[in-house]
């Protein structure tokens, strides 16, 4: 835990517990069943969206049918299709392909999981080995982009992790000096260092890693979703699940119409929308974060800010922003905001007028050049998050037959990039050996307390920080 402040995973475990030992008392909490609401998506990425695929128009048999068509679940179709060409490969997505957080989230790609990232949660051997599995993950991203013949807009010239506060730098130089020992290639920034690769002095320093980047992540999609289609994946759009029927066989309905997708394995690859569905209802929760992307910016702004190594950063707050510079010269800002609705709500009910205007006060408070930049669109993205901040990947289901990748926290495009490939190691059979040394494989995510303690706890700690914070 860093010295000035608690950690996110601080802050979850706080928020559970803050009510969690009055929900252990009490008997007889009711459930209120929880409803699947999926908001357009109207990110700035959105337009670059794939046009949708039919809804399925009758019952399906296959060998595999997984649910849900953002990162985890083409990735998942895809190595499993390239792997065993021979396999029938339903997928079925509610609404477009990338509709969820694959396709609302900052575009940032960074190495480490949420519960290594910048803190070594278990051992050394086991942040080394992470971070290396995750920086690789990365560069097999970057192979998976190249074949498709896409122009997603990655690059992976590294990020930086800046220090909000002078104490910040006590905690990562001990950080750093600790991962280099294990032969990370992360370098400690001061505070001149940092203003010269970002072109301000907001900052009181920064933990540089050369492998992390940034992603258009709709572009991405539409790699994703070409690549899985040429691999003889079928995908079926505007699909809704509405039922998992557990059994040795696993019938869906999907749609109004209540069509059947029948298959003996299922791939639950819906992150935070997975509660809806029955399952995962108090290990992952919906968090509600919000974006930000401006005009492009004029040569002259670009001049003024100074910007000029074009790294992607996010700082070390408990609710951090982040910043990308695209290709296209747009600064895409995010966070400064979490929010939670009760019952696990997917539908935002907050105001992106108020979130927008903090994001663009932020932006001026970095870069005093674009206190008048204009700002074309605020959107908000939905968070898969567990307890402690663990990701988790592995089977469950009555009969082991459904495989599930989830609990990103933040991490998401890479991540859910690998996860796809664990996906289909534990359908080929080769997880045990291949995934030995991974803490995320058959993880067994704890519980948030049962509603309405879990709401309130969330308002309490978030209102803590958002107070503290603005301080």
């Amino acid at each position: 835990m860093k010295t000035q402040d608690l950690s996110r995973r601080t802050f979850l475990k706080l928020s559970a517990l803050t009510l969690g030992g009055v929900a252990a008392v009490t008997l007889g909490a009711s459930v209120i069943p929880e409803e699947a609401e999926f908001d357009p998506l109207d990110s700035f990425w959105a337009r670059e969206q794939p046009a949708p695929n039919p809804p399925l128009a009758q019952d399906v048999r296959a060998d595999v049918a997984i649910i849900g068509g953002g990162f985890t679940g083409l990735s998942a179709a895809w190595h499993l299709a390239t792997a065993r060409p021979e396999l029938r490969i339903a997928l079925l997505e509610a609404r477009g392909v990338g509709n969820g957080a694959s396709g609302r989230n900052g575009g940032m790609a960074l190495s480490q999981t949420p519960d290594e990232s910048m803190q070594i949660d278990y051992d050394d051997a086991t942040h080394r080995w992470t971070y290396h599995l995750t920086a690789g993950s990365l560069e097999a991203l970057a192979r998976f982009v190249d074949a498709s013949g896409v122009d997603c807009d990655l690059r992976l010239g590294g990020s930086l992790n800046v220090f909000t506060w002078p104490e910040d730098a006590d905690y990562y130089e001990d950080y750093v000096r600790r991962a280099q020992a294990m032969g990370l290639p992360l370098e400690l920034l001061d505070a001149r260092e940092t203003a010269v690769r970002l072109g301000t002095d907001r900052y009181f320093g920064a933990v540089y890693d050369p492998n992390g980047g940034s992603v258009h992540p709709m572009k991405l999609i539409r790699a994703m979703k070409q690549m899985a289609e040429n691999a003889g994946v079928q995908i079926f759009e505007n699909s809704p699940v509405q039922d998992i029927r557990q059994g040795k066989v696993v019938e869906l309905l999907v749609g109004d119409t209540s069509y059947r997708v029948i298959a003996p394995i299922v791939v639950l690859a819906t992150n935070a929308y997975t509660s809806k569905l029955g399952l995962f209802q108090r290990e992952v929760i919906p968090v509600h974060a919000q974006c930000l992307v401006t005009a492009p910016l004029s040569d002259a702004q670009l001049d003024a800010i100074g910007w000029e190594s074009k790294l992607p950063f996010y700082d070390s707050r408990t609710l951090l922003y982040h910043f990308v510079l695209t290709p296209d010269r747009r600064i895409v800002l995010g966070g400064g905001n979490a929010e939670y609705f009760f019952n696990n709500g997917v539908h935002y009910r907050g105001s992106l007028r108020r979130a927008g205007r903090n994001m663009a006060s932020e932006l001026a408070r970095i870069y005093p050049a674009l206190i008048d930049v204009s700002i074309e669109s605020v959107w908000n993205g939905v968070l898969g998050v567990s307890w402690d901040e663990h990701p988790a990947v592995g089977l469950t289901g009555d009969y082991d037959n459904i495989i599930y990748g989830l609990a990103y926290n933040g991490h998401g495009i890479n991540l859910a990039f690998l996860f796809g490939k664990v996906i289909a190691d534990i359908y080929l059979g080769k997880s045990t050996k291949l995934w030995r040394n991974a803490s995320f494989l058959d993880y067994d995510l704890p519980s948030f307390p049962p509603e309405p303690f879990r709401w309130l706890g969330a308002q309490a700690m978030l209102g803590y920080y958002r107070t503290r914070e603005a301080l």
